[in-house]
């Protein structure tokens, strides 16, 4: 059985990663990216409206499963976990790169930040899901001495 202090600590770390690779498409979307080529998103567009939605979906689908305890649910997120984490060091260089040979990088400082964030939400999620229920004892002892 999940303990239910990590339980709740995955719950608002997925959370928060899905507001965050919400905002990067926003961020995206007002940045000078938007205007790279025919298929990226500007802002308030179905596009990038659409993104946000598939965004939010995959997020939430398998946080809900999460939630009513379906087994290996872990696994699946961590699994998803790992490829956010990929594309936002992809997202990093190459905006990085974009930015060598123009000079809207003020713009674009937004993009890197969120995506700096995002990675640290990311991995600190497995920290917070895959520590022992002894470590979970732990922080929850902690926390209630605090009190």
């Amino acid at each position: 059985m999940i303990e239910k202090s990590s339980k709740n600590g995955v719950i608002i770390t997925t959370i928060l990663s899905a507001v965050l690779y919400c905002l990067l498409i926003v961020f995206t979307s007002l940045s000078p990216l938007s205007d790279t080529g025919e298929h990226a998103n500007e802002f308030g567009t179905a596009g990038m409206w659409s993104a946000i939605g598939m965004i939010l979906a995959l997020y939430l689908v398998p946080l809900l499963l999460y939630i009513i305890n379906i087994k290996g649910m872990t696994i699946v997120m961590a699994i998803l976990c790992s490829i956010g984490i990929l594309i936002h060091i992809v997202v990093i260089a190459s905006v990085l790169v974009m930015s060598l040979g123009t000079s809207p990088f003020p713009y674009l400082i937004e993009i890197i930040a969120t995506c700096i964030l995002s990675f640290m939400v990311n991995f600190m999620w497995f920290f917070i899901a895959f520590r022992t229920p002894k470590e979970a004892a732990e922080v929850s002892f902690d926390s209630q001495i605090e009190r």
